[in-house]
């Protein structure tokens, strides 16, 4: 089984990708789980990367099965061969599904063709009263569970078709592996497809020569105070690199690969390793599938390679480290490779309220293209919190993030990170779960509340903020009397401003630490209107 990474997903708008808010009402959106191979391939190194598709129908999208039985054979130095000689007529977003047996032969950089003409004349029939069907595009996408790996380029792989002829495609070997699993789907608007032909012109079979990484040792059985470590039969040994002994793993990256070096214990009958989640409830299991192997108990020394498969076991990995376990081996050396395409990522989810707070300790990150907004307080008032939108955040920063619901991978932000301009009154938990004080005069602070009704709450006793959180903070009780906090995004200012209720507890009740209102306070500690009160 292969680990899966979440992915937000929604259908692409058909004509130059346009949002939501500018299409008609009757879009519709899912949420789906994209596979993340993640693993070393013999040929090369390639994984798939996050994508966040945005596809939405300008009038209901029919999909028909073609079942060609054609049988195309390829020889390892074949030349372009046609797979599919049958015209497809896309007509209006029309999508054709060509099943993943025609293309069993297809290889590592291989291209595809695709023998395009425009039906001017079906555009022309459509074309009446405000209706404009003059333009013709095409869409090649592999799909997966509702998840698009696009074939065609363009946004969302829709690209414009200005004349008769090839539309030529160099796979990359993500694409291949795509195709090779789950076929295609043509689809377009008013372009006919004539033919489909893969191969290359030149020899096919010759592989990808894999790249040489930059590796660092991270462990060292070697090493002075160092000792090689025995996991014994039972697991009971292990080597710990987890939270201060995590060292060079801070700096991994998503596609660095972790390798492993061991010796078998002598007179065994099998021998096993994996490389372990400190945080997981079973203590030490392995971050996914690929993480844990049975070892050949015939090969001593070996070793055993993980890659960072995505953002998600990255931020595990770098935040906690790892623990290499195992039964019947002797652990001698860990080793970080790197590679030219390997990037350092976060992982952001917004929840069904499609707004949530974040903050990360260490990670400036890069919003720009990343499909979601981000935004801090840049000025509060009593009943308003004024939003201000941020392409680049620096580490450490409180933010609000506002988009779909799910979770997204963005990426950290190239080169020096300037602080944002004035105050934020948004302060950040950062990478571990946090504890912040009751409010008091001159410091009130407010926890939120991500459900169908986003709430912020002034916190009037202790209250725990989970990792990856933040918090409001200002030096003034900022509640309303109705209790209702506007948040103003600056970026929308005149076209309206979304109310979110915020918890008051200065309605003259008393409460415990707990946060609990009290009915008749006795002898002990009590807040009452935002402050400590002592009752002898």
């Amino acid at each position: 089984m292969r680990p899966f990474a979440l992915q937000k997903t929604a259908y692409c708008s058909p004509k130059g990708g346009l949002l939501p808010s500018e299409r008609p009402s009757f879009a519709k959106q899912t949420e789906t789980m994209l596979p993340a191979t993640g693993l070393r391939r013999p040929g090369g190194r390639h994984r798939t990367t996050s994508i966040t598709i945005k596809h939405q129908h300008a009038m209901k999208k029919i999909f028909t099965s073609l079942l060609l039985l054609m049988a195309a054979a390829v020889t390892a130095n074949a030349e372009i061969t046609t797979v599919l000689s049958q015209p497809v007529s896309t007509q209006i977003w029309q999508g054709t599904n060509l099943e993943a047996s025609l293309f069993s032969a297809l290889q590592y950089g291989d291209k595809i063709v695709f023998a395009t003409v425009q039906d001017v004349e079906g555009a022309t029939a459509a074309s009446t009263g405000d209706e404009n069907h003059m333009y013709y595009q095409l869409q090649v996408a592999s799909w997966n569970n509702g998840a698009a790996t696009y074939i065609t380029a363009g946004d969302n792989g829709v690209t414009s078709i200005e004349s008769d002829g090839d539309v030529t495609v160099e796979l990359t070997n993500v694409q291949v592996d795509a195709i090779k699993a789950n076929g295609l789907t043509i689809s377009g608007h008013f372009v006919t497809v004539n033919s489909v032909s893969i191969g290359t012109e030149e020899s096919g079979d010759t592989p990808d020569t894999p790249e040489e990484g930059v590796t660092t040792v991270l462990w060292d059985s070697a090493a002075d105070g160092n000792s090689p470590v025995s996991t014994g039969s039972d697991w009971s040994g292990y080597l710990n690199m987890a939270y201060d002994n995590r060292g060079g793993l801070t700096n991994a990256k998503v596609g660095d690969v972790i390798t492993v070096t061991v010796t078998i214990d002598g007179g065994v009958t099998y021998a096993q390793l994996q490389i372990g989640d400190p945080t997981a409830a079973d203590w030490g299991a392995a971050f996914d599938d690929n993480a844990y192997a049975d070892l050949d108990i015939a090969l001593s020394p070996q070793t055993f390679s993980y890659e960072i498969p995505d953002a998600a076991t990255l931020e595990k990995i770098q935040t906690n480290g790892i623990v290499v376990r195992g039964s019947n081996i002797v652990i001698t050396k860990v080793e970080l490779t790197t590679y030219s395409d390997s990037y350092d990522a976060a992982i952001v989810t917004i929840t069904g309220a499609g707004i949530a707070t974040y903050s990360n300790s260490y990670k400036a990150l890069d919003f720009a293209n990343a499909g979601i907004k981000a935004y801090y307080a840049s000025a509060v008032e009593t009943g308003k919190v004024t939003l201000t939108p941020v392409s680049v955040a620096p580490a450490y920063t409180g933010l609000i993030v506002r988009g779909d619901k799910g979770s997204y991978e963005i990426p950290v932000a190239e080169g020096e990170v300037s602080a944002i301009e004035g105050t934020n009154y948004l302060k950040a938990v950062g990478d571990w779960d946090g504890t912040i004080s009751a409010s008091a005069d001159g410091i009130f602070r407010y926890s939120f509340t991500e459900s169908a009704a986003p709430t912020f709450s002034l916190v009037m006793a202790e209250t725990a903020i989970p990792a990856h959180k933040a918090y409001l903070e200002t030096a003034t009780d900022i509640t309303p009397d109705n209790g209702i906090i506007e948040l103003e995004y600056s970026d929308e200012i005149g076209s309206g401003i979304e109310n979110v209720a915020v918890e008051s507890n200065s309605d003259d009740a008393w409460y415990n630490l707990q946060g609990m209102r009290v009915a008749r306070p006795t002898h002990g500690i009590y807040i009452h209107n935002g402050k400590k009160v002592m009752i002898k």
